[in-house]
């Protein structure tokens, strides 16, 4: 699964514009759309606006998450971990529904 990501929108903050662009996100979901079905993978992609790094993975308490803020902590079950792995345990949920 992959997030719908606003990357012409991301480019516009100057401080991230150059590292997004070395990353070279369109080509890489585009070559997953593309090869998926040679190996029988099925390429989903999660919705622009689904909150996977604002959402609790535990309890699914919301909260606004800034960019520096690398560790997600909840304040409603006290749940802490990285915030890519609380995204990506959401992602996995998303995906089983």
């Amino acid at each position: 699964m992959l997030e719908n990501l606003n990357v012409s929108g991301m480019m516009h903050n100057h401080p991230l514009a150059q590292a997004i662009a070395d990353v070279g996100m369109y080509e890489f979901r585009r070559q997953l759309a593309y090869k998926g079905p040679w190996y029988g993978c099925e390429v989903l992609l999660a919705d622009r606006f689904f909150p996977s790094t604002k959402r609790c993975s535990q309890c699914g308490n919301e909260k606004a998450v800034c960019l520096a803020e690398r560790v997600y902590g909840c304040e409603h079950c006290g749940q802490r971990m990285d915030r890519d792995l609380n995204a990506a345990i959401n992602l996995e949920q998303l995906l089983k529904q």
